[in-house]
């Protein structure tokens, strides 16, 4: 028998067990960013092991055509949606953290720049928007919040909570 074989499920109970997945109870997504610290892989379901900013270590179910390039030691975004990876999007290059962008008002975060990239889920999206000072940074975004956005727009990101309230072209 294959050790990856024998080891997954195992693997998929013990994390499952002790709660370790990322999830709403409500199946809405979360989106996790994290160093790459392991990726056990099987014919259909894989599992990536991310050690985070606070420095937790967290694992989250995918499957297995997601990990496709996925290395140990990249930095990874993956949005979760009820325990399971349903995009998977490694960063070009390691930064620290993701940057806090500019505040005009109490609890709202302003994000102005470039869309740089947009990964598409069913029904919300990852924009990621390169601020003037270079750096990137990700938010998640319901799809109609996002009509008419492209990638290589300038734009001004109304920010709560980590979601996109609102997204204007400049």
């Amino acid at each position: 028998m294959n050790i990856k074989a024998f080891l997954l499920p195992l693997i998929l109970v013990f994390t499952a067990a002790i709660g370790v997945r990322t999830t709403h109870a409500n199946g809405s997504p979360v989106w996790v960013t994290g160093k790459v610290v392991s990726v056990v892989e099987n014919q259909d379901l894989g599992l990536i092991s991310l050690e985070l900013p606070d420095g937790e270590v967290t694992s989250i179910t995918s499957p297995h055509d997601l990990l496709g390039g996925v290395q140990i030691g990249d930095i990874v975004t993956i949005q979760v949606v009820e325990g399971l990876a349903q995009i998977i999007q490694v960063a070009e290059s390691i930064t620290p953290s993701t940057p806090a962008p500019e505040k005009k008002d109490k609890g709202v975060q302003w994000v102005p720049g470039e869309v740089v990239s947009i990964e598409r889920g069913a029904t919300d999206s990852m924009l990621s928007i390169k601020m003037s000072g270079g750096t990137v940074f990700n938010v998640a975004v319901y799809n109609d919040k996002i009509e008419g956005i492209n990638v290589g727009d300038q734009v001004i990101a109304k920010v709560y909570q980590g979601w996109a309230e609102s997204v204007t072209k400049k």
